[in-house]
C-alpha cells in the first residue's frame, strides 16, 4: 500500500469519528470502492499485493488475483511489459499445478500467450509443475505444447530446458489415462515439422515403435491401443512417407485392428485408416504395402455390406476419404488428378461389391431408408463422381441419375446439400446425353433445398 493510500484512509477514519462529516465521508469511500480501475491499473499500482494474492490459500481469492492478469493478456499484452513484471508471470506459470482447475486452466492460458522474451525465465521456474501430480504435468505439457507449435526456436528452446524428453518418459508409466494424454499432446506436437524431427532424430518414434510391438504383452493393453492407433494415425497423415518408409511397424498395428474383433478398436481404425489415406500421398504410401492394404480394403468394404448402422457410416466415410481427392488440402482442386491414384481408387471401389456391381450397390445404399446411412451413401458418392470413372459409373445405373434429380424424396438438409455437390460434379460431364445435362443445370441453377410444392404456392398466389 502506497503512502498515499495510507494518508487517504487515515482521513478517512478521522472524519467518521465527527457525525457532521460522517454522512459526506461515507459517500467517499461508496465511491472509491465503486471506482473502477483502468485494464492493468490494479496489477501496475499493487503489483506486490497481487503477487501475494496469486499465492494465497482461498481459491476464491487466487481466481481474481489471475483473473487481472489474464484480462490484461488478453486486451493488450503490452500492459505488462516483461522485464518489469516478469516476477509476476514466473508466479502464474507456476500456478499451472494449481489445484483449482480454473486458476490452473487461466495459468495455462496467459503462460502459452507471453511475449518471446519472457519465456526462458518463465519456463524454467514452470519446471516445479514437473514434480507434482500427473494433472500438473500435462498442464505443463499443455503449455510447452501450445508455445512449441508457434516457432522453432519456441521448439528448442522447450527440449534445451528437457520438457520433450520428460514427456517421453511418461509413457513408460502404469496410469493409463495419463499415459493416453501424454500421448496426445505428443501427436499435436508430431504434427508440426519441427516436432516430427525431434521425434525421429532423438529416437523417441523408436521409444513408441517398442512400446507398441509390447502392447500385446502389456495387461492394460486393450485399453492403450486406440490411443496409439490415433497417435500413429495423426503423424502418418502428415507424414506418410516417413512413416511409411521408417517405421512400418508400427502401422501394424491399425491394420491389426481389424481383425481383433473388438468392435470399439474396429471403429478408431476405419477412422484412422480414412484419416491418414485422404491425402494423394497417403494414398500412394497406403497403395506401395501392396496385399496386405488391398485385404484392408475388402475388409472396409465387407464392413458396408455387411455391419450394424454405426459402423457401416463409419465404413462408409472411410471408404470415401480413400477414394476423394478434393480434400488434400495440398492439391488444387482444378488441377489433373495423378493417373495412379485414378487407377488405383477404381480398383479399390470395385472391391465394395460384385453382386450386384459397386455403382448398383452403392445407388441402393442411397436410398437407405436410415438418415444418417444415407448421408454416408452420398459421401461416398460424392467421392466417386470426383473422378470421371464414377461419373461414368453412375451413368451407366439405370435410373440413378433420375433419383438423384427427384425432389419428392425426403432427405435431411444436410444430405440435400451433399446430393447437390455431387449433381454439380456431373454437370460438364460427358457421360450423359445434352436432356440430362438440361436437367442437371435446372437443378443447379434451383439450389439444393428448392421444393415444387413452394413453386406451386407461389404460382397459385401469383393468379
Amino acid at each position: 500500500m502506497s503512502n498515499q493510500d495510507t494518508e487517504q484512509y487515515r482521513q478517512f477514519i478521522e472524519k467518521l469519528q465527527r457525525e457532521e462529516n460522517r454522512q459526506t465521508t461515507l459517500n467517499e469511500i461508496k465511491n472509491l470502492l465503486l471506482l473502477k480501475p483502468a485494464v492493468g491499473d490494479i496489477v501496475k499500482n499493487y503489483t506486490g499485493h497481487v503477487m501475494y494474492l496469486l499465492r494465497h490459500e482461498k481459491k476464491c481469492v487466487r481466481r481474481l488475483a489471475i483473473d487481472e492478469i489474464n484480462k490484461c493478456i488478453i486486451i493488450d499484452p503490452g500492459l505488462l511489459p516483461i522485464p518489469e513484471y516478469i516476477d509476476v508471470f514466473v508466479v502464474v506459470a507456476q500456478l499451472v499445478a494449481d489445484q483449482d482447475i480454473t486458476v490452473a486452466n487461466k495459468a495455462i492460458l496467459i503462460t502459452a500467450n507471453l511475449p518471446f522474451e519472457a519465456y526462458p525465465k518463465v519456463l524454467e521456474e514452470m519446471k516445479i509443475a514437473l514434480e507434482y501430480t500427473v494433472s500438473s504435468k500435462c498442464n505443463a505439457y499443455e503449455v510447452v505444447v501450445n508455445i512449441s507449435s508457434k516457432s522453432f526456436e519456441l521448439f528448442k528452446l522447450c527440449a534445451d530446458l528437457g520438457y520433450i524428453e520428460h514427456m517421453m518418459s511418461q509413457l513408460q508409466s502404469d496410469d493409463v489415462l495419463y499415459q493416453l494424454n501424454v500421448l496426445e499432446l505428443l501427436s499435436r506436437l508430431a504434427v508440426k515439422p519441427q516436432g516430427i524431427n525431434y521425434l525421429m532424430n532423438n529416437g523417441a518414434l523408436n521409444l513408441i515403435t517398442e512400446i507398441i510391438v509390447d502392447l500385446p504383452n502389456n495387461p492394460l493393453g486393450n485399453l492403450l491401443i486406440p490411443g496409439y492407433i490415433k497417435f500413429v494415425g495423426c503423424i502418418a497423415h502428415h507424414y506418410p512417407k516417413e512413416i511409411f518408409n521408417k517405421y512400418p511397424t508400427i502401422l501394424d498395428l491399425l491394420f491389426e485392428a481389424f481383425d481383433i474383433g473388438d468392435q470399439t478398436l474396429l471403429l478408431v481404425a476405419l477412422d484412422v485408416l480414412g484419416f491418414i489415406g485422404v491425402t494423394i500421398e497417403g494414398k500412394l504410401s497406403l497403395i506401395s504395402l501392396g496385399r496386405k492394404y488391398m485385404q484392408t480394403v475388402d475388409k472396409v468394404a465387407q464392413l458396408i455390406r455387411n455391419s450394424a448402422t454405426e459402423t457401416k457410416v463409419r465404413a462408409l466415410n472411410c471408404f470415401a476419404s480413400l477414394i476423394s481427392v478434393d480434400k488434400d488440402p495440398n492439391i488444387p482442386k482444378s488441377g489433373p488428378i495423378d493417373h495412379r491414384v485414378t487407377l488405383m481408387t477404381r480398383e479399390w471401389f470395385r472391391c465394395l461389391s460384385e453382386h450386384p456391381s459397386s455403382m448398383k450397390f452403392l445407388c441402393d445404399t442411397c436410398k437407405n431408408p436410415f438418415s444418417d446411412i444415407r448421408l454416408a451413401a452420398f459421401n461416398l458418392l460424392d467421392a466417386v463422381c470426383q473422378h470421371k470413372w464414377g461419373e461414368e459409373l453412375v451413368a451407366r445405373v439405370g435410373g440413378f441419375i433420375e433419383y438423384l434429380l427427384d425432389r419428392s424424396v425426403d432427405y435431411t438438409n444436410e444430405a440435400k446439400e451433399v446430393k447437390y455437390n455431387v449433381i454439380k460434379k456431373l454437370a460438364s460431364s460427358a457421360a450423359f446425353d445434352e436432356d440430362t445435362l438440361d436437367r442437371i443445370q435446372t437443378y443447379i441453377q434451383q439450389g439444393p433445398f428448392f421444393s415444387e410444392n413452394i413453386m406451386e404456392v407461389a404460382m397459385e398466389e401469383g393468379d
